[in-house]
């Protein structure tokens, strides 16, 4: 065997989620987005790069290793240098496996791009999809995973405890047998991203809205390239059958149980399901919400209603009941496994018979 590196590159790697390719860097930001590689020998590792940005350890981005299709990781990694080597596989003898390296932790803190792969072997061709199923998760930070792996009013968040693999959008992507992307960021809104309990005016300078459109902002903001006219569009090339839209739990902190304020959500939520149905004519849409508070379950339900008279019928809402602390809780009053458990199975019985409708 002789080592061989290579970018990853859609010529030598399947590249999974929205993702931007500079300098010959290949950028992972958003949540469980992911590159997948196949060869036949003993050893495979990658040089990763980090902004390390915000300086705190509990910011740090962290990654996934899976081989051979696995749901279960092999392994996770803290990415806590600007630039390292980090093993992803090693056996006696060799093997054809492959490889899937998965950025864990969620687009709005620490950064991930890897500039080459190196293996002790032979590469082999692109990964193909293994379904012809795809969902889109668009949400905020219960999309995320945010704090699966901590304990209310014990931890804090950090990106250590944020595991989207035991999170409501993993998992029902993995009962569908779907390929998925995410665009989720914690604390955001459609009319309010999340304030203060005192804040005297809504937070609106970076919404679902300002993100969406684009491959990745956050990560172009990073760069240097700050304001949406200097960023990327997204193609919408992944154009999937389902979108999944959970989101209002941020916009409540703004909201409260004022009508008006309520109101003027009502507007903004209704304005992005337009905007999700510009963007993919075809997909069917599950909205849904409810897990952390339900204040705005009447809202949102008056909305998907009125895009039904006003569009079409390829949508429909979801209300969730509150999380049950005898499931536990996890870090800041987050859903813990068992809530997300619950959500998805809930959320993927609808869309595997969406699925089946479409003959997929």
């Amino acid at each position: 065997m002789s080592i061989t590196t290579f970018p990853a590159d859609s010529k030598h790697v399947r590249i999974c989620g929205r993702s931007i390719f500079e300098n010959g860097i290949c950028y992972l930001n958003y949540t469980c987005s992911y590159i997948e590689f196949e060869f036949t020998g003993t050893c495979a590792s990658a040089e990763i790069i980090s902004d390390l940005t915000p300086s705190e350890d509990i910011f740090r981005a962290w990654a996934a290793v899976f081989v051979n299709d696995t749901v279960t990781p092999v392994k996770r990694i803290k990415i806590d240098e600007k630039k390292a080597e980090y093993e992803l596989f090693r056996s006696e003898k060799p093997q054809r496996v492959k490889i899937r390296l998965m950025k864990l932790s969620e687009a709005a803190f620490a950064k991930m791009g890897i500039t080459e792969i190196k293996i002790d072997g032979e590469l082999m061709g692109v990964p193909a999809p293994t379904s012809r199923r795809r969902i889109e998760f668009v949400g905020d930070s219960i999309t995320c995973g945010y704090g699966i792996d901590g304990i209310w009013n014990k931890d804090q968040f950090s990106t250590e405890t944020e595991n989207p693999l035991l999170g409501f959008a993993f998992k029902t992507a993995n009962k569908c047998n779907a390929e998925y992307q995410y665009i989720s960021w914690s604390g955001i809104g459609v009319y309010s991203s999340w304030v203060e309990e005192n804040a005297e005016k809504p937070l609106d300078n970076w919404l679902m809205k300002d993100i969406y459109p684009y491959t990745d902002s956050g990560l172009e903001n990073t760069l240097g390239r700050e304001g949406h006219e200097n960023h990327q569009k997204y193609d919408f090339s992944f154009d999937p059958q389902i979108i999944i839209f959970n989101i209002g739990t941020n916009d409540h902190s703004w909201t409260k149980e004022l009508k008006d304020r309520q109101e003027e959500f009502g507007k903004a939520y209704y304005s992005m399901l337009e905007m999700l149905r510009s963007c993919n004519p075809n997909a069917y849409i599950i909205c849904t919400y409810g897990v952390m508070g339900r204040t705005l379950v009447d809202e949102e339900q008056r909305q998907v209603d009125k895009f039904i008279s006003m569009h079409d019928s390829r949508i429909c809402y979801i209300p969730l009941p509150v999380q049950d602390e005898s499931d536990g809780i996890g870090a800041d009053w987050h859903p813990s496994a068992a809530t997300h458990e619950k959500m998805s199975d809930t959320i993927s019985q609808k869309a595997n018979i969406i699925f089946t409708e479409l003959g997929l």
